[in-house]
C-alpha cells in the first residue's frame, strides 16, 4: 500500500490531513481528508473517504480531484500513484477473505467495471 500526505491548503484548520495512494489488497487507489477535532473526546471530521472497496478507483485522477478543494497537489503526484500502482499491483485476487469482502461490496458496486473486476476476482 502506498500513503502520500499531502500539504493542506492554506487556511485549513490545524489538524487537517490529507492523503492519496494505492492500495494493492484492494486494488484501488484511495483519497481520505479529514480534520481532527479539538475535543480529544470527539470524532474526525471526515472530508473524503473514497476507495475503501475492491476495485473502486481505477484511475489516479479521480482520487486528485477528491482531495484537490483541501491540499497542493504536487507536481508528478498522478505519474507516482501510477507507478505505485504498477510497483504494488493487484493483491485483492488470492486473499484469504476475497470471498466475504467480494460478495459484500458487489451490490454496492458503483459503477460496472468495478462490478465486473469483483466478479472476475471470485471466479
Amino acid at each position: 500500500m502506498s500513503s502520500h500526505t499531502l500539504t493542506p491548503l492554506g487556511g485549513a484548520p490545524a489538524g487537517r490531513t490529507v492523503r492519496v495512494g494505492w492500495d494493492a489488497p484492494l486494488a484501488s487507489y484511495f483519497a481520505s481528508a479529514w480534520d481532527e477535532p479539538a475535543d480529544k473526546d470527539a470524532e474526525a471530521d471526515h472530508l473524503v473517504f473514497a476507495g475503501g472497496a475492491p476495485y473502486d478507483i481505477s484511475d489516479p485522477a479521480t482520487v486528485l480531484e477528491l482531495v484537490t478543494p483541501y491540499a497542493v497537489i504536487p507536481e508528478g503526484l498522478r505519474e507516482q500513484l501510477l507507478a505505485d500502482r504498477d510497483r504494488e499491483g493487484d493483491r485483492f485476487r488470492g486473499r484469504p477473505a476475497i470471498e466475504l469482502v467480494g460478495t459484500a461490496a458487489l451490490p454496492y458496486a458503483r459503477s460496472t467495471r468495478q462490478a465486473d473486476a469483483i466478479r472476475a476476482a471470485l471466479h
